[in-house]
């Protein structure tokens, strides 16, 4: 069983005893100061990391990992007494998952859209299953069936206010000789029943 030495003057009793033991041995009297001067730094210095280690951090930031970046930066960082946290700046989700591609307005299906007219303040509400871009195109081609080489006189304007044609667009422009405003057309809503895309 060993014995600490905690009391001052036994401390000096075992140090002449050392003194001695290291003198037999032909040790020079320098070592044991040398050694003395070597435990106190030492001990210092153990108690310096010590009261760093229990000082709490001022704050702490998240920053992304970069190979040779990150680690001087959390070295700045710790001098400020500010902790860091390291993320991966590339993860195997960000690599590997990519959000689906922006689909276009015109592509959507079963919507309620509306179109209106150049020439006056009217105003044509449609809906269909289909794509919107897909209905607009089949408006447009039954409305050039009616513009295109025709002269419109009163005699053909008396005939077009009894003629059916396939959509109220195109009974306006052929009553009314007016231009529809197809850039301007747009979805209103989206509903995928058609019952109730019907009476909206």
């Amino acid at each position: 069983m060993h014995n600490i030495v905690t009391e001052d003057e036994d401390k000096k009793e075992e140090e002449e005893k050392i003194r001695i033991a290291l003198a037999n041995c032909g040790y020079p009297k320098w070592t044991i100061e040398k050694v003395k001067q070597q435990m106190k730094n030492k001990a210092k210095k153990d108690t310096k990391t010590k009261k760093s280690d229990n000082d709490p951090s001022t704050g702490m930031v998240v920053i992304p990992y970069i190979e040779g970046l990150s680690e001087k930066l959390q070295r700045i960082f710790w001098k400020h007494r500010i902790a860091t946290a390291m993320k991966p700046h590339n993860t195997l989700k960000s690599l590997l998952v990519h959000p689906k591609d922006k689909r276009d307005p015109n592509e959507t299906c079963e919507v309620v859209y509306r179109v209106d007219c150049k020439g006056c303040d009217k105003m044509y509400v449609g809906e269909t299953g289909r794509a919107f871009a897909t209905r607009l195109k089949e408006h447009q081609k039954d409305a050039e069936k009616i513009t295109s080489n025709r002269n419109y006189t009163r005699a053909k304007r008396k005939d077009s206010l009894t003629e059916q044609n396939k959509s109220a667009i195109t009974d306006h422009i052929s009553q009314e000789n007016h231009v529809i405003n197809w850039e301007g057309a747009k979805i209103i809503d989206k509903d995928s029943n058609q019952h109730t895309r019907k009476i909206r």
